[in-house]
């Protein structure tokens, strides 16, 4: 299919900086032209499939959420629930892996369809999925709703402190790794068939559950296959403490020392970092994914600017919708204001984050910290065709700086388009392949049921 989307704003977010009144073609599922209006031959209109006329909307490449669980899409809202009753920490092993252990297949696939579609609708055309049960019915969801992802099993071979993990959730050192490489076996992360949207990555819980030895391992397969490992890292006090214990060393330290970091990893939220360990990230090209609203509401500041200076990679990923909203705007935004109110604030500092360093870390460097910077995050002739197109109404203009609409008044009801991988999978607001009705209906007898069961629980 040939798309032209014409009298465009264009923010690239590459070598084509903003094009005003610019002009895209696709064909297939590539770019092969962005232009300014001026620079295009005027037939080309006759020759494509589909026009979009772009007069007053900008177009940008699509958002990537560097960090994702799709199997606690169901759990949207439950941590204020569960802490009217006194919430046990740490959170995730409490409340987070017994909702994921319950999941049958059915609600795998109903999980993925629900969230796949939501990101959509907010502009976010590729995720990171940290993985959970069944990723063959995740993969399936992608592949219906049409969106671009990495996916994993998350994997947990030891068990440390209470409460004890779900006997379905745990493995042996062996099953572990032979999971991990039946993703990146079927999915392979360098895959040359433009049709494809799922890689297969490795991906580690996080060390308090995972032994030396499956570290090790999984540090060499993803070498050996070429793919990305993904882990959760410096994410809480809990991990800090439990690395001291049992290694003498801080985390990043501990994961130095098994030769597990590389340019290959995702470290998600790395909050906790010492400034020896955010030094370790930059010697050994760490990529971050960092998530502004869980890592502001409970966990800290991660030492963003420092990490900047150093040349470390950071995406940005929302963690799943267990903290409610998916929409990377607003993410952007409110790292945004935190990184300003902690690192410039207290020293009348205003130049701390610009509103184009926010939307790289939610497009190109996106893409770096997930290892497809080269296919994806920016708006170039030859990179595949995932884009959005916002249209902006009187919550955003008068737009002067585009950067600035997009990161402070612009969210992700402002999206009426989104193309991925040359197709259009949202045309006017409307979801084109995926009937919303339908999966709300679902989700409305299915999720109260699994929400209870935790609930029911608490006490």
């Amino acid at each position: 299919m040939n798309i032209l989307i014409k009298n465009a704003t264009i923010v690239s977010m590459g070598t084509s900086g903003v094009i005003n009144n610019g002009q895209i073609l696709i064909d297939g599922t590539r770019i092969v032209s962005i232009a300014p209006q001026t620079e295009t031959t005027p037939d080309v209109e006759t020759t494509v499939d589909q026009v979009i006329d772009a007069t007053g909307k900008i177009v940008m490449p699509g958002l990537i959420d560097s960090h994702f669980h799709t199997c606690q899409h169901l759990m949207r809202g439950m941590g204020a629930a569960i802490a009217r009753s006194g919430t046990r920490y740490p959170f995730w092993k409490n409340y987070l892996i017994p909702f994921e252990s319950q999941l049958t297949p059915e609600d795998v696939y109903l999980s993925g369809l629900a969230a796949y579609t939501n990101l959509i609708r907010v502009g976010t055309t590729c995720f990171a999925e940290h993985g959970g049960r069944h990723p063959e019915q995740l993969v399936k969801a992608a592949e219906d709703v049409g969106i671009r992802g990495l996916m994993a099993i998350s994997t947990m071979d030891m068990d440390t402190g209470l409460p004890s993990l779900p006997d379905n959730m745990l493995f042996s050192t062996e099953e572990a790794i032979e999971k991990n490489l039946e993703i990146v076996q079927r999915w392979p992360f360098k895959n040359n068939d433009d049709n494809s949207l799922i890689r297969g990555v490795f991906s580690l819980r996080q060390i308090t559950v995972c032994t030396p030895q499956l570290i090790q391992k999984t540090a060499q397969l993803a070498e050996e296959y070429n793919t990305m490992v993904q882990t959760h890292a410096n994410e809480g006090h809990y991990e800090i403490y439990h690395a001291l214990d049992h290694h003498g060393m801080r985390p990043a330290n501990y994961l130095a020392s098994l030769d597990f970091l590389n340019s290959n990893v995702i470290a998600a939220h790395s909050v906790l970092l010492s400034d020896e360990e955010v030094d370790l990230y930059a010697k050994h090209q760490v990529g971050v994914a960092h998530c502004p609203s869980p890592n502001f509401s409970s966990l800290g500041m991660a030492k963003l600017v420092q990490m900047k200076k150093l040349g470390i990679k950071i995406g940005i990923g929302t963690d799943g919708a267990n903290r409610g909203s998916l929409d990377l705007f607003e993410a952007m935004k409110l790292s945004g204001i935190a990184q300003s109110l902690h690192y410039g604030t207290p020293y009348l500092d205003s130049n701390v984050v610009s509103p184009f360093e926010l939307v790289t870390m939610a497009t190109l460097d996106g893409a770096r910290v997930c290892g497809l910077d080269e296919e994806i995050g920016s708006l170039e002739t030859g990179k595949r065709a995932d884009l959005l197109i916002l249209n902006p109404g009187l919550n955003a203009l008068p737009i002067d700086d585009p950067y600035f609409a997009i990161v402070n008044s612009l969210r992700g009801s402002d999206v009426n388009d989104v193309i991925i991988n040359g197709q259009i999978v949202m045309h006017n607001s409307k979801i084109l392949n995926i009937d919303e009705n339908e999966i709300a209906q679902q989700i409305s007898i299915r999720a109260p049921q699994l929400r209870q069961t935790i609930l029911d629980n608490i006490n």
